[in-house]
């Protein structure tokens, strides 16, 4: 289990303390599970603490949502286990045997503690970072009388890592590190329109092809996106936010085991480093929320997520026939971009509290639909503190 971070307000409830004090306009409220139109005025330095938390122990696949693993031995049915029992006797009798239990229970978290530092270039143009550390954990564990599962991970076949929690030295990495430009194309009283630029760097740390359950702080590979937002009040209450955006995804490289999504247990040699095109992605978000008072405000949130198909392919001829020498059959590395296309819908609720000097918000969102390849059945807790200062 994971602790809870502090009530969103509990260290914003004075003004004096400047980790969540912003020199904000109190027109709107501003939501964040959407994100706002304003940037800071030219010469302000605006710092933004987003630490998110995303858990799962579900997972959207094509069967329909499952527990993490589920399919481990077997694409029926989830299969726990199966052990070769041989009965001494004359005609030696073998038979194999397995477990038709819930034996594998995994538990996934992933912790991200952004800092973002935004520049105001004029008063409508900002250019930002955003740095994160991101940490991972995994918590699994299998019943204790299922050897099977034991032998399995020890087999030098597969040659996975132990079923196991996280070891504390592989929780800690940095994620993918981010550059953006904003820009404010409309500032009216009740609405306001701004559009942004981003550049996704490869920092992040990718899984490791011989842990089934690894959790990626990051992609390691080049993201260009571009993003709209509008806000908009109606009858100085009902508080409207939207927001759109797109991806293209650049080529890299990702070591994987080539074989068949829907199957997990490839032997180790298969592993290849090969050239990965990642499928170029789209999102939309919306954030509607009613303003009891003038700073404060409350509403639901929704978000989909669409991203096309990955395409893989050898480095080289030799990696093809390195694969096809280990495992006595050629296997082509397009099996691997079945399966990657990815859609995915979230609900959630949000709260906002704004006013001259104070500003902090947090929200929570829930996976309620999925489908393509693996994704997971998320629930996302997001906490947003903020302040803006004259750095010089």
């Amino acid at each position: 289990m994971y602790s809870s971070p502090l009530p969103p307000f509990a260290a914003c409830c004075r003004p004096a303390v400047l980790t969540c004090a912003l020199l904000a306009s109190p027109a709107l409220i501003r939501g964040q599970a959407v994100p706002r139109t304003d940037t800071p005025r030219a010469g302000t330095l605006r710092v933004t603490f987003e630490p998110v938390i995303t858990t799962w122990e579900h997972e959207f696949t094509n069967g329909g949502r499952l527990r993490i693993g589920a399919t481990l031995f077997s694409e029926g049915p989830p299969v726990y286990g199966c052990v070769r029992v041989t009965i001494p006797r004359p005609d030696t009798t073998s038979f194999l045997a397995c477990r038709y239990s819930d034996a594998v229970l995994v538990r996934a978290e992933r912790r991200e503690t952004p800092l973002i530092a935004e520049l105001g270039v004029t008063n409508r143009l900002a250019i930002g970072v955003r740095l994160q550390l991101v940490r991972v954990r995994v918590q699994a564990r299998h019943d204790s009388t299922n050897t099977a599962l034991d032998a399995l991970f020890a087999d030098p076949t597969y040659a996975f890592a132990p079923l196991q929690n996280t070891p504390r030295h592989l929780r800690y990495f940095a994620g993918d590190f981010e550059v953006a430009a904003k820009y404010r194309l409309v500032v009216g009283t009740n609405s306001a329109t701004r559009i942004g630029f981003l550049a996704r760097l490869p920092t992040g740390h990718q899984e490791s092809p011989h842990d089934l359950f690894d959790i990626p702080t990051g992609d390691h590979q080049t993201d260009l996106e571009i993003q709209g937002t509008q806000e908009l009040v109606v009858a100085g209450r009902l508080w409207l936010n939207a927001a759109v955006r797109a991806g293209r995804q650049l080529a890299g490289t990702r070591e994987r085991r080539v074989g068949p999504h829907t199957t997990s247990l490839i032997p180790r040699a298969a592993t290849a480093r090969l050239d990965w095109r990642p499928g170029d992605y789209a999102a939309v978000d919306v954030a509607p929320m009613y303003r009891f008072h003038p700073s404060f405000g409350f509403g639901v949130s929704a978000g989909y997520w669409t991203k096309r198909r990955d395409r893989y392919a050898y480095r080289s001829a030799q990696d093809s026939i390195d694969v096809a020498t280990q495992l006595g059959a050629p296997v082509a590395a397009g099996v691997l971009d079945a399966g990657t296309s990815q859609r995915w819908l979230r609900l959630g609720v949000v709260m906002t509290y704004a006013a001259p000097e104070v500003e902090g918000s947090f929200s929570l969102e829930r996976t309620v639909s999925a489908s393509g390849g693996r994704v997971p059945a998320a629930t996302v807790f997001r906490v947003v503190m903020r302040t803006s200062r004259w750095p010089f």
